[in-house]
């Protein structure tokens, strides 16, 4: 590391990193046929096997053995043949999420993606323990200049997973599929209203806004009931979820899970009290937010781009922005590093991951029809910093999630640049999305760690008790949320899959935000400080350092949010003379 040294003891830390490149965006359902690679055949050219360990399992006995002795030739020829296979089993992982994504009903992608999982936290794990045991033995110098350093650091202080860890990890990632599975079927509810069967579609169509127009009341009655009904399936989720967390917490000697997380999983460089600062800091810039949110909501963008519109644009675009961005464009489509549709079985969404066997990012991304560009652009910002990033060791390695979003923030903002060219009469609306989308990043992000961290802190909170939280977290932030039952926070699924991960969206969106209006005032500088955040990469770095290396405002100094967001809000602002008490 750059700023804090870490030595990871734990296998699900370095996990962390590859299952939460799974979550980024949330999108809807339309109706266009799916476009990009067919992944039935492969996902970026490599083909999905069932992996059988025993071989791996064989030659970490035989490392094991080794390590004992003063044969460094073959020491390192072992350990090499393991490292491939544990990079093979990070690819096979990538590759059947991908599959699975694009059809959440299939039971063979369903049950390969666990086994996958399984079977790769299980082998790195083991492989972790033997290189510790090569650290104390004769090899150990000659291991050392093979792996280098910091990986050899961090082997001689790995711990492996206890059998009851290793359990935890297992139920909490099926408990996560559940939760997929359990969410998707509460989305095709009804609720019952004067003899009438309402579900979400029926609702969020016209008759649902003519319903909100002549029984407002009715209309949130139908709302609240639906979400309910995905409250209660998915809330039980959670609770079990809470506990096998702050269970693996305790048994790495943390009190909190939260504090565990942001130590281990995610090695952060700021502190909690720095966090609950800007919570509070951030509270300030909320209600002017909202209040140009509601004043332009009527002004939502409505896309009518088809996916091979979307496609040309992003060329066309980041041709215009770098060369790192342009080129990266090019390969994406040439090679079919992308699966885009909006079937009925994909799964909601949209995520970039890294093939790490063929050396290439892929995108997967569900349509809304609304929202594409927006997230295709962010989607494409992970996929060009992944393209121009060295990858390091696998097993020991940390991706820094705050840095790596602001790849994906950072070019989003970027290209509101073109959006006269690419909306033309939407253009201001368009821009007011993306812009506001970045502002929510920054209050959602708080509202959600906030609400996590209270969690976290009282583990065995009923759910009733966790709605009620949820309702006077979010309305700190949002007062016009006040009596809201709480139960919305069942679709995030962060809550689920990447706990603590929520707060990364805040800091990385107050870059993002700087990098943005910086292109407002001179758009090849904008993309200059785009470009150092690239260079610098994720891996083994920390946030507020790479932040000041770029020359950037940290979220920690003094008025830092204020300044940071008062020109978004007022790029926002329907009534472009009011500054809502914000200052430049």
């Amino acid at each position: 590391m750059t700023a804090k040294e870490l030595h990871l003891k734990k296998i699900t830390a370095i996990l962390l990193s590859i299952m939460i490149a799974f979550a980024f965006t949330l999108t809807g359902c339309g109706e266009e046929e799916p476009i990009g690679a067919d992944i039935t055949k492969n996902v970026a050219g490599v083909e999905y096997y069932h992996y059988n360990p025993a071989d791996f399992n064989a030659m970490c006995d035989e490392l094991e053995e080794l390590a004992a002795g003063d044969d460094a030739k073959a020491v390192i020829e072992t350990y090499d043949k393991l490292y491939a296979e544990c990079e093979e089993l990070d690819t096979l992982y990538s590759v059947i999420y991908v599959m699975y994504s694009t059809d959440v009903t299939n039971d063979y992608y369903s049950k390969e993606q666990l086994y996958s999982y399984d079977k790769l936290e299980k082998c790195c794990d083991k492989l972790c323990g033997v290189c510790r045991k090569v650290t104390e033995g004769p090899c150990a110098e000659q291991f050392k200049k093979h792996v280098g350093k910091d990986a050899f650091d961090a082997f001689a202080e790995y711990e492996p997973m206890s059998k009851r860890e290793k359990k935890l990890t297992k139920e909490e990632k099926k408990l996560v599929d559940e939760y997929y599975d359990v969410i998707e079927e509460a989305e095709k509810a009804t609720y019952n209203y004067k003899g009438e069967d309402w579900t979400f579609e029926r609702i969020n169509s016209d008759e649902g806004v003519e319903l909100s127009m002549t029984d407002y009341e009715g209309y949130v009655e139908i709302f609240d009931g639906l979400q309910k009904i995905a409250n209660d399936a998915a809330g039980p989720i959670f609770l079990e979820l809470v506990q096998i967390r702050t269970e693996i917490a305790n048994l790495n000697g943390y009190d909190s899970y939260a504090t565990y997380a942001d130590e281990l999983e995610y090695c952060r460089d700021y502190s909690e009290d720095e966090i609950k600062q800007l919570y509070k800091d951030v509270k300030k810039i909320a209600e002017p937010y909202f209040i140009s949110y509601y004043n332009s909501y009527d002004e939502q963008v409505s896309s009518d781009m088809s996916t091979k519109k979307l496609l040309q644009n992003l060329q066309k675009y980041t041709a215009e922005v770098d060369d790192l961005a342009s080129t990266s464009c090019q390969q994406m489509i040439d090679e079919n590093l992308f699966s885009i549709g909006d079937e009925a079985d994909r799964q909601d969404g949209a995520f970039t991951t890294y093939i790490r066997k063929a050396g290439k990012p892929f995108i997967s991304m569900t349509l809304d029809g609304q929202r594409d560009f927006i997230v295709l652009s962010h989607e494409f910002g992970h996929f060009t910093e992944y393209n121009n990033e060295t990858q390091t060791n696998i097993l020991t390695d940390s991706d820094n999630i705050d840095l790596a979003e602001i790849a994906s923030n950072g070019l989003q903002g970027l290209m509101t640049h073109f959006y006269d060219e690419i909306y033309k009469v939407q253009a201001d609306a368009a821009k007011r999305d993306a812009v506001g989308e970045l502002l929510e990043n920054v209050i959602d992000g708080c509202v959600e760690d906030e609400f996590q961290r209270a969690i976290y802190a009282n583990p065995d909170m009923t759910l009733d008790e966790i709605n009620a939280l949820y309702s006077k977290t979010y309305s700190k932030y949002n007062k016009w949320t006040e009596g809201d039952p709480g139960y919305s926070w069942v679709y995030i699924s962060h809550n689920f899959e990447a706990p603590m991960y929520y707060i990364s969206y805040t800091v990385s969106a107050l870059a993002a935000l700087q990098i943005w209006n910086q292109s407002t005032k001179n758009f090849d500088k904008g993309v200059k400080m785009w470009e150092k955040f690239i260079e610098y990469g994720t891996y083994n770095q920390t946030y507020l350092d790479i932040v000041e290396k770029c020359g950037l405002i940290k979220f920690t100094e003094k008025g830092a949010v204020k300044k940071i967001c008062g020109p978004a809000l007022k790029a926002i602002s329907i009534e472009k003379d009011f500054n809502y008490g914000i200052e430049n």
